[in-house]
């Protein structure tokens, strides 16, 4: 008998969070599940990861009959690092993160917790699904899951390396107008608002920015017409046609060090 692969589910919204949950009941579907995931809320942490202090991690409780599942008191990105290291039973075959309520598109990946944990799986060889929904609630969570368990499914049983980051639009599966894949935005859909309370205390929330014109063809614009947006990402940042014009302003780099000026 095939051993069936083994999936990591992590997120950023902590081991708790209902759409971890829902991600790890769709993978079910073709494959065993670990999930290990930040004990606690880790929204917007990006690919921080924990120095100068001991992280710890336990079992936690598993939603999910014959899903061992454990939390760590750090960032996503430990958590899949520690999974991958210490918890993992045999090799894992393949990371994914979410379902993150509210979208990762467009400049949001930059800081996103959902995307960069599962980054951690594709730079250490392993094919890579970020899901998350169009919706900063709960709403329609289950069916944003749904598709990203098809997707890496299929990601899976291509045999290719790919990090795929899906989004998911605030409808039910059936209401979906498609599946695209498509290039990031060059531009943020939501903003980042200050609430300051009676006592001066702030509490910061994320609002979907009004009248934003979103380029066609694009993963905000996606989601933004009912259609599930598919885009794969890598990890090189490097604007490669402006290279030649940083070495035209650098001009001679012996004078530059020597301290020479112009």
């Amino acid at each position: 008998m095939t051993e069936r692969p083994l999936v990591l589910a992590t997120n950023d919204d902590g081991i708790e969070a209902p759409g971890l949950w829902h991600l790890a009941e769709a993978v079910l579907e073709f494959a065993d599940v670990i999930v290990v995931a930040p004990a606690f809320n880790q929204s917007g942490m990006s690919a921080a990861f924990t120095l100068r202090q001991d992280l710890e991690a336990e079992r936690a409780h598993s939603r999910i009959d014959g899903v061992d599942a454990w939390q760590v008191n750090g960032t996503p990105t430990d958590a899949v690092v520690h999974g991958i290291r210490h918890f993992a039973p045999r090799h894992i075959d393949m990371v994914v993160s979410g379902v993150n309520p509210g979208p990762n598109v467009g400049r949001e990946i930059l800081h996103s917790g959902t995307v960069m944990s599962a980054m951690q799986g594709y730079l250490r060889g392993l094919p890579s699904v970020a899901a998350s929904s169009a919706s900063f609630d709960d709403h329609h969570l289950k069916d944003a899951a749904i598709v990203a368990g098809r997707v890496a499914n299929r990601l899976l049983g291509s045999g290719q390396l790919q990090f795929l980051n899906v989004n998911a639009p605030d409808l039910s599966v059936e209401q979906f107008t498609g599946l695209r894949v498509v290039a990031m935005a060059d531009l943020a859909i939501s903003r980042v608002v200050d609430l300051t309370d009676a006592a001066g205390g702030t509490r910061r929330k994320l609002e979907f920015l009004p009248g934003i014109d979103v380029p066609a063809g694009t993963d905000a614009a996606a989601i933004m017409d009912g259609a599930v947006a598919v885009t794969p990402l890598h990890n090189d940042l490097t604007f490669h046609e402006q290279l030649a014009d940083a070495a035209s302003v650098i001009g001679d780099p012996d004078a530059l060090l020597n301290g020479a000026i112009d």
